[in-house]
């Protein structure tokens, strides 16, 4: 398969336990993922989203970039050069941006044409790939490590790219204060960073200078966080024992709980902020829906997978700009691949209102 080869793989059911209309994307017998769930993968319109696939089924196989409807229809494969990396969409959904051989490149979402932004420089490598929300910058740094902070011993480099070519910004934190990147706000307020040093973690807000605007927590950890929708708030799970999810605004230093009930794992937020998505373990009670105003929350659906060591066993949920679809991995076939659930109007009702049992909101 080659850049621009089309196809349906698309599968359909309703989950048995939900009733959400859930559709499988990728159904080829190689591993298939969604992006990071801190960024936005899908068009404006919540029409189109862009994914990974490994191109053969061998361990160090390259990634390549495709796109999809959201209706499970023209799946598309976007790159086929090795060494892509840190895809991130533009936001007005007209090109992805993602780094190979030390450069920045942009490939067209119509035409697929690729061109190079700017270098990097010598050396350089990428991880991660983030836009501000306005598509001026693109952002990634040689090392995204989530939540982890800094990776033995050694200091990523940040790197801010802007779009038309015109300037490429680095910034090396300094080995006293080791801080790393780790998402964009969707609302503009700037980049979540994660310092990790002998005095412990501390999640700051910065400017797209790299500048400390603000202070989240100095003593507070979370399992996994990402910007609470386009607000400059933090939402994130806690960390085990405890079971909650929570949210945390600059300087308040010790967060506030949404809900507490199953181990929220990994959770993504609506743009509005109203909603987040977040997948479960110990036990697994699948991807549970959470009304952030009131704190109620139910099932959506089941995506049954593994939930191991690999990435792409964790289910990491994201929602459409329209808060409508779920976008969620699952290696529940033997194989990774990308799904969507469809969000309805009734489950939504149900769980403002309060109407769902505890056992429906666990196990439907």
């Amino acid at each position: 398969m080659a850049k621009g080869y089309r196809t349906n793989e698309r599968i359909e059911w309703t989950d048995a336990r939900t009733g959400a209309r859930i559709i499988q994307l990728t159904s080829y017998p190689t591993p298939a993922m969604c992006l990071f769930y801190a960024s936005i993968n899908f068009t404006p319109d919540s029409a189109t989203l862009i994914l990974t696939c490994q191109r053969s089924a061998c361990r160090t196989a390259p990634w390549d970039l495709w796109s999809v409807n959201a209706d499970g229809s023209d799946l598309r494969q976007m790159t086929d050069s090795d060494g892509c990396g840190g895809f991130a969409l533009a936001p007005d959904g007209k090109a992805a941006y993602f780094h190979r051989d030390g450069a920045v490149w942009r490939v067209d979402m119509g035409d697929l044409s690729e061109e190079r932004v700017a270098v990097l420089g010598e050396g350089a490598s990428g991880g991660h790939g983030f836009m501000s929300p306005d598509g001026r910058y693109y952002f990634t740094a040689s090392q995204t490590p989530g939540n982890s902070g800094l990776i033995r011993e050694r200091l990523p480099r940040v790197y801010r790219v802007r779009t038309d070519g015109s300037e490429v910004v680095t910034r090396t934190p300094s080995a006293d204060d080791p801080w790393t990147l780790h998402s964009a706000s969707p609302g503009g307020h700037g980049l979540l960073a994660i310092a990790t040093s002998k005095r412990g973690k501390e999640y700051r807000l910065l400017d797209y200078d790299c500048q400390v605007v603000g202070v989240y927590t100095r003593s507070h950890d979370f399992a996994h966080s990402t910007f609470l929708g386009r607000t400059p708030e933090v939402q994130g799970c806690a960390l085990p024992p405890d079971r909650a999810l929570e949210r945390i605004g600059i300087g308040e230093e010790t967060p506030r709980v949404i809900a507490s009930g199953p181990y929220f794992w990994h959770s993504g937020s609506s743009l509005d902020g109203d909603w987040i998505i977040a997948d479960t373990n110990w036990p697994d009670d699948g991807l549970q829906l959470v009304h952030v105003p009131t704190g109620r929350f139910g099932a959506l659906c089941h995506p049954r997978s593994s939930e191991g060591h690999p990435q792409w066993s964790h289910p990491h949920p994201q929602f459409s700009p329209d808060g409508r679809c779920v976008l969620f991995n699952s290696d529940a076939t033997g194989i990774p691949q990308a799904y969507l659930a469809r969000v309805s109007d009734e489950i939504r009702e149900r769980i403002m209102s309060g109407s769902l049992s505890v056992t429906q909101r666990l196990r439907p």
